[in-house]
C-alpha cells in the first residue's frame, strides 16, 4: 500500500513526465493586408501573375530581371504556358494567399483557378493550383522577381 508522503511525489513526477511534451500551437488569423514595406514586391508579383492569366507574353517577360530574360524569353513563356494549359486548363482567375517569412526574399503564394472541358465538350471542370513568386530587392532597393513556378 502507498503512503501519502510517497504517493503524492510519485504522482507529481509522473504528471511532469507525461505532460512535458505538450506543445501549444497558435492559429493566426488570415492576412488581410500586405505589409507596406513589401507592397512594391506584392504589386510586382500581382502584375506577373496577371500577365500569365491574360496571356500577356510581353508584359510577363518584361517584368523579369535582365539575366532571367536571357534564359526565359517570349518563346519560353509560350511553351511554359501551353504546358500548364495542357495539364490543368485555361487560367481564369487568381487570388493572393500569403507571403512566407524569409530574411532576404519574399516567397508569395497565389491560387490560380483553371477551367477545362472534357473531350466530348459537354462537361466543364475547374481546378486550382498554387503559384509561387519569389521576390526581393536589388541594390537600388527596387522590387525584383527572383523565381516563379507552379507548385
Amino acid at each position: 500500500m502507498f503512503k501519502c508522503n510517497t504517493f503524492l511525489p510519485l504522482m507529481l513526477a509522473a504528471s511532469v513526465v507525461l505532460f512535458c511534451g505538450c506543445t501549444v500551437v497558435r492559429e493566426y488569423p488570415a492576412e488581410e493586408k500586405v505589409e507596406t514595406k513589401k507592397q512594391a514586391e506584392f504589386e510586382l508579383a500581382n502584375k506577373l501573375i496577371r500577365a500569365f492569366v491574360t496571356n500577356d507574353v510581353s508584359g510577363f517577360v518584361e517584368l523579369l530581371p535582365e539575366e532571367t530574360r536571357a534564359r526565359f524569353g517570349k518563346k519560353e513563356f509560350v511553351k511554359y504556358r501551353k504546358q500548364v494549359i495542357d495539364s490543368v486548363g485555361e487560367p481564369i482567375s487568381y487570388n493572393y494567399m500569403t507571403s512566407l517569412e524569409l530574411p532576404a526574399l519574399t516567397p508569395q503564394i497565389w491560387k490560380v483557378r483553371f477551367r477545362r472541358v472534357n473531350r466530348k465538350g459537354d462537361t466543364e471542370f475547374t481546378s486550382e493550383v498554387l503559384f509561387k513568386v519569389v521576390t526581393g530587392t536589388d541594390k537600388k532597393k527596387h522590387a525584383v522577381i527572383t523565381t516563379f513556378q507552379f507548385i
